[in-house]
């Protein structure tokens, strides 16, 4: 098909359609002034609080508490902008409230208490319910998680430090040891004079006792080795003479079998002691 061209309006066309646009908005009427009929509101009004008056209080519930909110008080006026002073004003206004709904309802015989058996359907349902209280268990076990490791480290911490006490403590301990047996090494030799006697020699020199001297008689000084037991052990020469074998047999005395060996008898307990109290 063929489009047929449009030709453009004129300054004309244009000042044409201006001055209906004018004559139309002149013509039309002005909006009317809305007023309120106060003669009208005054007698509703009225007409709902002889009904309500004739009402009993059942119908309609409403309490008015005695305390006003104290946003107007002009000697201890609240701020507006304070949420939670707002809010503890609001919860006191509504338990004032509530305490004379409570008494009402209890002149009247109104029951206001919810049975036992009353079965409350949940606006959330078990599942988000559900979310809900995995997420809170999951937030108390981070915590207690959190705290866990904090203690930890608080007590490895105190245990390093503690071991680290006790460590300086021992060498504190280990130095005042060596100092005090250097400084008694010092005063021995200084009470000693000036002989050049070492300490070795020092302690030889002391007297022993009696029971000491006995001792070291009849066992030795030291153990095995000062003792010379590794010098007697068996060799090749002790293994070949035969000089103190006995062929009758290999004990003191000799003797034949079922022969009584000589020597002196072994003195009883109390002679033992008689003669050490005589020594």
């Amino acid at each position: 098909g063929t489009v047929t061209p449009v030709a453009p309006f004129s300054n004309d066309e244009k000042d044409e359609e201006d001055e209906e646009d004018t004559e139309e908005l002149a013509n039309t009427a002005p909006p009317k002034r809305r007023e309120n009929n106060v003669k009208a509101m005054t007698a509703k009004v009225n007409e709902i609080q002889h009904l309500k008056s004739n009402m009993p209080w059942s119908e309609s519930f409403s309490v008015t508490s005695p305390t006003p909110l104290p946003f107007h008080d002009k000697d201890n006026a609240l701020d507006i902008h304070d949420d939670l002073k707002r809010e503890v004003a609001f919860y006191n206004t509504a338990l004032a409230s509530l305490q004379i709904a409570r008494a009402q309802c209890t002149a009247e015989r109104i029951p206001f208490t919810r049975p036992l058996d009353f079965f409350a359907e949940m606006v959330k349902t078990d599942s988000h319910m559900t979310k809900i209280k995995d997420r809170l268990i999951f937030e108390t076990k981070k915590m207690e998680a959190f705290e866990q490791r904090k203690n930890n480290k608080e007590f490895k911490l105190r245990a390093k430090e503690a071991a680290s006490n006790r460590i300086a403590e021992k060498s504190r301990t280990k130095q005042n040891h060596f100092k005090a047996v250097d400084d008694w090494k010092d005063d021995a030799k200084e009470a000693r004079g000036k002989g050049g006697v070492d300490d070795g020699e020092y302690l030889d020199n002391l007297d022993r006792t009696k029971k000491r001297a006995r001792a070291d008689q009849k066992f030795g000084f030291g153990g095995s080795h000062k003792r010379g037991h590794f010098k007697i052990q068996g060799d090749r020469k002790s293994l070949n003479d035969m000089s103190g074998y006995n062929p009758k047999g290999n004990f003191d005395g000799g003797g034949t079998k079922g022969q009584k060996r000589g020597g002196n008898k072994r003195q009883g307990k109390r002679a033992r002691d008689a003669q050490k109290s005589r020594g």
